[in-house]
């Protein structure tokens, strides 16, 4: 996982693909809500209005194939982590069909609190529990990235 403001991306040393990713960012911002292709189904953007809730009334999930670059727009919203080696449940598994799993709400669990221009990235496995309150409800605007992870063979 990786957590920072978007000013400071670039001390990351990010793969080319993620680096492409963030320049990409701010234009994306300005787009309305939908999905947008940046390489086919392999890179692709999703502009996304929502409302946070309580933790308690979400699940965390997890990808297998695809990581998440979640990047907030505007509101505040609360994101919650656990590393992948982390022990977990899966409540609910579509990891073949829609590359997603959702588990049991950890006890153990940290807690991101994203403000706008942040960004996490969530690499496959990694489970987390995004559109969560600080405070009250609130509306947010963010963009969810996702890349698709070439798996070595074997």
């Amino acid at each position: 996982m990786i957590f920072d403001h978007l000013d400071s991306f670039t001390r990351h040393n990010l793969p080319a693909d993620l680096r492409q990713v963030m320049t990409l960012l701010p234009e994306l911002a300005q787009r309305a809500p939908g999905r947008y292709p940046i390489d086919g189904d392999r890179v692709f953007a999703m502009v996304q209005d929502a409302t946070t809730k309580p933790a308690t009334e979400s699940r965390p999930e997890a990808h297998a194939r695809y990581l998440d670059v979640q990047y907030l727009i505007s509101g505040c919203e609360k994101i919650g982590y656990l590393p992948a080696a982390a022990e977990k449940r899966i409540a609910e598994d579509h990891l073949a069909d829609r590359d997603i799993a959702f588990y049991d709400c950890p006890a153990q669990a940290s807690e991101l609190i994203m403000h706008p221009g942040m960004f996490a990235v969530f690499f496959p496995g990694e489970l987390h529990q995004p559109c969560c309150t600080v405070g009250e409800p609130a509306l947010i605007r963010k963009i969810v990235v996702k890349v698709l992870i070439e798996k070595e063979p074997g």
